[in-house]
């Protein structure tokens, strides 16, 4: 193992182990009374947790992505058709979303308007035609297997 991996692995254990001890005070941590609907005491903090891991991930993604292309330009090509690809996605997604506000009894808040919606509609869209990307490359894949 180089020294990399090893911190690399300790970083992972860490963040392992601060997850498992959110988790377990999530669950374990009470309820805020006068709530009318069940509400973790710590439902703020495991969610927060959750949005650093997420845009840590994300920043380290296009860190290394950048990286890379300095360190390989000829690759560049390939990282341009991959993001022009998302942009059609992207695209796709939002000209099939419908912006019509829902009728929804008792409902008061500022959410149902046509902006929201469609964006709402758009990223659950785009998550329809990624899984059937990789559903369909999972069998392009393992039907090519076959075949030679």
């Amino acid at each position: 193992m180089t020294k990399l991996s090893k911190i690399l692995n300790f970083v992972l254990y860490a963040l392992i182990a601060v997850t498992v001890v959110f988790t377990i005070m999530f669950y374990t941590g009470g309820d805020v009374a006068g709530e009318t609907y069940q509400t973790p005491v710590y439902t703020d903090m495991i969610l927060n947790w959750a949005k650093a891991l997420v845009f840590a991930t994300a920043i380290i993604a296009i860190l290394f992505e950048i990286f890379h292309l300095v360190l390989n330009p000829k690759n560049a090509v390939r990282t341009l058709i991959s993001i022009g690809a998302l942009i059609v996605i992207a695209l796709i997604s939002y000209s099939l979303a419908d912006g019509t506000p829902m009728e929804l009894g008792g409902y008061e808040g500022s959410d149902n308007v046509p902006s929201m919606l469609k964006l709402a509609g758009a990223f659950l869209y785009g998550t329809y035609i990624l899984l059937a990307v990789v559903v369909g490359a999972i069998l392009v894949s393992e039907v090519s297997k076959v075949f030679k």
